[in-house]
C-alpha cells in the first residue's frame, strides 16, 4: 500500500503523537508543526491528502486556517479539525470535524497525583513580548486620534508614566496582549501617552501565540465601548475639533445606523440631508452627553468628515473653507 502524507497543525505533544501513531499504523507518513505559518508553508509546497488541525500557537481560528490550507494547498486534502467543546466550526465540503478527545487527560491527572514533578504538557509557554515592536519608535500621540488614523494591520505599544498596552490590529478586529488597564475600556482616558507601531504581516500574524484569555473584540465594538465607558462631557468634546465645526455625513446611513449609541441619540436622516449643522447644533438637544458620545463614536470611526467653518456676521451664513476656497480659486481663474 502507498502511504499516504498526513500534516499535523497541533502544539499539545501528546496530542499529536496519539494521532500520528494511529495513522502511522494505517500506513500514513506523518509531518508535524506547532504553528499555522509552518502548515501553511508546508501544504503550498507539498501533497498532503488528510491535514489535521487540533490547537495551535496561532491567533487564526481553526476553520479560516481551514479555509486557507485548502485553497493554497497543491492538492485538495480532507481537513479534520478537533474542536473544542463549544467551539463553533462551520460545515464545508472539505472538513471533517471532530471532537477533541479528553480521555488522556485522566491519565496525566492520575500521574501527577502519584507524581506532582510530572510536567504538565499542556500549560502554554507565556508569549514574551521583550521584542513585540522590534524597532520601537515612540511618538507622542494622543490615542483617540491614533485610532482615527489607524489603518491597515498594525501592532502597537501605547505607553504613558504608569500604564502601557501592548497589541494589534488585524482585518476588523482589535486583539490586546497585554495591559495594565483595570478595565482596558479605559483606554482613551489615557493621558501624555507615547505610542510606537509597526505594521503587521499575515505571517507574523499565524505565528503568534495566543489562547482563550486573549482579548479580542471587533475594532467597531471596542471604539463603541471606550466612549461608551466616558461620562465627563468635557473629555469628549476634547477628541472633536471646534464645537462650531461642521458636520457631514460621510458613511452610509444604513451603515451607521447599525450602531445604537448613535442611532439612538442623532437624526441620521437629518444629517444625511443638511450638510451644514455645526457639532455645536446636533449635541444641544436631549440628554446632551449621550449626543456628545454618538459624535465622538462617528468621528473616530470615520463615519464622518469634520471641517471648520467661516461665519459671515452679516448674512449669518455658514460656509466650509474647502467651499470658500474652490469659490475663491474660481473667481482667480476669471
Amino acid at each position: 500500500m502507498e502511504e499516504k502524507k498526513v500534516l499535523i497543525i497541533c502544539k499539545e505533544g501528546l496530542l499529536s503523537e496519539i494521532i500520528s501513531y494511529t495513522l502511522k499504523k494505517l500506513s500514513c507518513t506523518v509531518e508535524i508543526v506547532d504553528n499555522p505559518k509552518d502548515g501553511v508553508n508546508k501544504a503550498k509546497n507539498e501533497n498532503y491528502p488528510i491535514i489535521v488541525i487540533g490547537n495551535n500557537n496561532g491567533t487564526i481560528v481553526k476553520h479560516k486556517l481551514a479555509e486557507i490550507i485548502y485553497n493554497k494547498s497543491i492538492g485538495r486534502p480532507n481537513i479534520v479539525i478537533f474542536k473544542e467543546q463549544g467551539e463553533i466550526i462551520p460545515k464545508a465540503h472539505y472538513l471533517k470535524i471532530l471532537d477533541r478527545p479528553t480521555f488522556y487527560k485522566t491519565f496525566i491527572e492520575i500521574l501527577q497525583k502519584e507524581s506532582p514533578t510530572i510536567r504538565d504538557i499542556y500549560s502554554s509557554e507565556e508569549a514574551s513580548l521583550s521584542n513585540f515592536i522590534k524597532i520601537p519608535n515612540f511618538k507622542k500621540t494622543d490615542v483617540a486620534s491614533f485610532f482615527k488614523n489607524l489603518k491597515g494591520n498594525i501592532k502597537f505599544h501605547i505607553r504613558n508614566e504608569g500604564d502601557e498596552v501592548l497589541g494589534f490590529t488585524m482585518g476588523a478586529d482589535i486583539f490586546i496582549l497585554k495591559s495594565s488597564l483595570d478595565n482596558i475600556y479605559d483606554i482613551l482616558a489615557l493621558k501624555n501617552t507615547e505610542i510606537a507601531t509597526e505594521p503587521l504581516s499575515l505571517n507574523e500574524f499565524l505565528s503568534l501565540t495566543l489562547d482563550t484569555k486573549t482579548f479580542k473584540l471587533n475594532f467597531r465594538d471596542f471604539i463603541v465601548n471606550c466612549i461608551n465607558n466616558i461620562n465627563n462631557k468635557e473629555e469628549l468634546l476634547s477628541m472633536l475639533p471646534d464645537k462650531k465645526s461642521m458636520v457631514t455625513l460621510k458613511a452610509p446611513v444604513y451603515i451607521v445606523k447599525q450602531i445604537d449609541l448613535i442611532n439612538n441619540n442623532i437624526n441620521i436622516e437629518k444629517l444625511h440631508s443638511n450638510p451644514n449643522i455645526t457639532i455645536e447644533e446636533l449635541t444641544k438637544e436631549g440628554n446632551d452627553l449621550e449626543k456628545v458620545k454618538a459624535v465622538v463614536c462617528m468621528y473616530l470611526l470615520n463615519m464622518i468628515d469634520i471641517e471648520k467653518s467661516i461665519e459671515s456676521k452679516k448674512y449669518d451664513v455658514k460656509i466650509k473653507k474647502s467651499f470658500l476656497k474652490k469659490i475663491i480659486d474660481k473667481i482667480r481663474g476669471l
